[in-house]
């Protein structure tokens, strides 16, 4: 640790001799020296209100425990402690500004270092010099100059080498130390990912242990999903999500170049959980489309996603007329602005316009590391990769988004706010990518996601099957919800129900015009029904009761024949003609033909 240097009391030493001498010849009782004595006793006046104004000037500032720091504002002070974190350019606006986290005994303050020299390594013994700021009740140091702060070769860290199996078996051993482990990392990292999150495993496909990475500075170059690397940090127990998380700055990821992770391939059929590969080098195979020099895949089923080809790919594409061709498109997978929607660049993300949006979870790490500082700059803006958490209607404006498109324990929830109504519903689980800013919530007394554009992206989670016996307390958390039900349809005084066969049990139907489950072919038949679920008051009793909207039974091929029926008749639910005799399905059958007919 840096000590206050001992050459000024030297100097104080030095000065007190000539001070002696000159305080005993003017306090002798000769008379005649006393106009003298007057005169230098007023220039020894002048001479002592200058030293001290020169001493406040070049003295060293007090060292001071970050407990007393509230007791010392806008002074110039000296904090002595362990780097615990640091960030550069925390906005990536190109700002010479490093965030430092500094902690001691009694507590931890954030340092803004600008003008920066060498950053020191976590868990540095530090000595900082810098001015005690006060905003608005939260305390901050800012230091400006490579000398603000100080550190010897002794004071930087040693690190003990562990396995995550090590910090799985007693992470509370590890608390404060710095510590080095190794593994392989659970998605891509961007250059400039300032707050990011991954998991660090102990094989890249079937982990025995992971753990969760919180990266707290951009690592200035990609780190592949499943690449192997070496970390060293701090393990800290997250309360908010009851679990430990390892922190490490984004240049102290070493990369192990012996080891080449496996480049993933997207299959056209699981297009809704592409999003989960943002950032990442992907392989995908389709029948390419070159028009205008525009290039796009098209899949099987006619969807499309733009590819952007390097320099030589153009060249070779006009040599081997490659447009209409089946073809391998490899690049990193990127959302593209200028087009909203993702794409593959073949130019490893470095197109013009492309962004690796940030997950939910990264979002979430942004806003607890420093929310103050957040809320000085709500003009920023961040593009968001997420899901809706809830179904959202046309008339909602606040919502949450999450982290994955189906619910798990330890989901990360952000609050948000669109700017306006819709024509049509957003569903649980539906892909996003959208443009934000962050604003407070008065009312809430949180941080809220302020929606300025967006686009869904892939398809929402098929409908969620409720069964009878789950009760009411069960079907709460499909409310709102696309769903499929197991019913017979009847007729009453009031309108059409869907019962349960067997029972009293029944809930109201709201059934689509033209409805193929309330027709004659349909009557008094056990059908898979598919409808929108909402709660509703009971018109005559104080009661809720569940309403199954937009309802229909389910007919995936389209034959106008529910998908039960055509199974209990010998019918294919999955083709119009079951046959191939040319007659589409409902036309036997409503002519008493069909695949098991003599007649067909």
């Amino acid at each position: 640790m840096r000590t206050i240097p001992k050459h000024r009391a030297q100097v104080k030493a030095n000065m007190a001799d000539p001070l002696k001498d000159i305080m005993l010849r003017i306090t002798d009782d000769n008379p005649e020296t006393r106009g003298q004595k007057l005169w230098v006793m007023f220039a020894l006046a002048l001479f002592l209100v200058a030293t001290l104004n020169w001493y406040a000037m070049v003295r060293e500032p007090q060292v001071v425990d970050i407990e007393d720091l509230i007791q010392h504002k806008n002074e110039v002070v000296l904090v002595e402690g362990k780097v615990i974190s640091w960030i550069e350019d925390r906005y990536g606006n190109g700002e010479d500004r490093v965030d430092l986290v500094v902690e001691d005994d009694t507590g931890v303050i954030q340092i803004r270092w600008y003008s920066t020299g060498e950053i020191p390594p976590i868990g540095t013994n530090v000595t900082v010099m810098g001015d005690v700021v006060d905003w608005n009740g939260r305390f901050y140091m800012q230091a400006t100059g490579s000398g603000a702060f100080y550190w010897e070769a002794k004071d930087l860290p040693t690190h003990e080498r562990v396995s995550i199996s090590d910090l799985a078996v007693a992470p509370e051993d590890f608390v404060g130390k710095i510590v080095t482990i190794d593994g392989f990392i659970s998605k891509s990292i961007s250059p400039d990912a300032v707050y990011t999150s991954a998991y660090l495993t102990d094989h890249p496909g079937n982990a025995a242990h992971q753990m969760q990475l919180l990266i707290q500075s951009a690592t200035g170059s990609w780190i592949e999903a499943d690449s192997k690397i070496e970390v060293s940090g701090m393990l800290s127990y997250q309360e908010t999500n009851l679990r430990w998380a390892f922190h490490v700055q984004g240049p102290d990821i070493l990369l192990d170049s012996s080891y080449q992770p496996q480049i993933n391939r997207l299959d056209w059929a699981t297009e809704s959980t592409w999003s989960y590969e943002s950032g990442s080098k992907v392989i995908l195979a389709g029948t390419l489309r070159i028009t205008d020099g525009v290039w796009e895949l098209e899949g099987p089923s006619g969807h499309t996603i733009c590819v952007i080809p390097t320099a030589e790919d153009i060249v070779e594409a006009e040599l081997q007329n490659y447009s209409g061709s089946i073809f391998d498109a490899e690049g990193r997978l990127m959302w593209s602005d200028d087009r909203n929607s993702w794409c593959i660049d073949a130019n490893q993300g470095m197109g013009q316009n492309l962004v690796d949006p940030m997950t939910a979870v990264s979002m979430q790490a942004m806003l607890s590391a420093d929310p103050a500082s957040m809320l000085q700059s709500t003009n920023t803006h961040y593009t968001i990769n997420t899901y809706m958490k809830y179904a959202f209607e046309p008339l909602d404006t606040e919502g949450y988004f999450v982290d994955s498109q189906t619910y798990t324990f330890g989901q990360t929830t952000i609050a948000m706010t669109f700017p306006g109504t819709r024509t049509g519903w957003i569903e649980s689980g539906q892909g996003i990518v959208a443009d934000v800013t962050i604003a407070w919530d008065d009312e809430d007394m949180r941080m809220r996601l302020m929606v300025n554009s967006y686009t869904l992206t892939g398809n929402p989670p098929p409908p969620s099957t409720i069964l009878w016996d789950d009760g009411a307390t069960q079907w709460g958390y499909s409310k709102n919800q696309f769903v499929l039900i197991d019913g017979k349809a009847a007729l009453h005084d009031d309108g059409w129900y869907l019962e349960r066969p067997g029972s009293e049990q029944s809930i109201k139907l709201n059934v689509l015009p033209n409805a193929i489950g309330t027709d004659s072919l349909h009557e008094n038949q056990s059908l898979t029904w598919h409808g929108r679920l909402f709660q509703i008051e009971h018109p005559s009793e104080l009661a809720l009761v569940f309403l199954l909207d937009a309802a229909d039974a389910l007919d995936e091929d389209g034959d106008r024949l529910a998908d039960s029926f055509e199974e209990a008749t010998g019918f294919n639910p999955n083709a119009i003609d079951s046959d191939g005799d040319g007659i589409n399905d409902r036309e036997e059958m409503e002519n008493g033909t069909g695949p098991n007919s003599e007649n067909s």
